[in-house]
């Protein structure tokens, strides 16, 4: 279904891993053979200015779950303001937290957990890594429950920017 998606295994080198905490998940996929000349910004742009609507909708559900416990559920994508971010920035619920020729790092937190969105170019390679810090039992238990429904959004959102030929 994804062929053009592959799984990156741990340890990851990279600066994610400089932001783990005791309790964490991590994980990363890559885009083999993508476009040229775009800055992680604009890859990231590419990839979540244009969100299938079912994992809109998926979202909407899930803010309305969440918001009872606690969890923060500001703007219903993560859909970027621009396709060019700098530092404190907002990409839709995330805040650019930093920006470097390679890599541009978001992030958002709640009382619950914290929530890292990394897009890495390497070589000809894009790289969508997640890191969650999770601070509570309802913030692991959160992260385990949703983990299957991770898995699919993730790698269907940037399959489609893969198949537009967006990125």
């Amino acid at each position: 279904m994804f062929k053009l998606i592959s799984a990156l295994k741990p340890p990851f080198e990279d600066r994610l891993s400089l932001k783990t905490s005791d309790c964490f998940f991590r994980d990363a996929i890559v885009i083999q053979g993508t476009k040229e000349g775009l800055t992680p910004s604009q890859v990231q742009y590419r990839i979540f200015a244009h969100m299938p609507a079912w994992v809109n909708t998926l979202m909407n559900i899930r803010n309305r779950i969440v918001g009872v416990f606690g969890f923060e559920v500001g703007t219903n994508t993560m859909e970027p303001a621009s396709d060019e971010l700098s530092v404190g920035e907002q990409a839709g619920f995330m805040t650019i937290d930093e920006k470097h020729d390679d890599e541009i790092i978001s992030r958002a937190e709640d009382k619950h957990m914290e929530f890292y969105l990394s897009v890495r170019l390497q070589e000809k390679n894009v790289i969508v890594s997640t890191l969650v810090n999770k601070k509570t039992l309802i913030g692991r238990i959160y992260v385990n429950a949703i983990l299957p429904f991770h898995y699919i959004i993730a790698r269907t959102v940037v399959n489609s920017a893969v198949k537009a030929g967006r990125i």
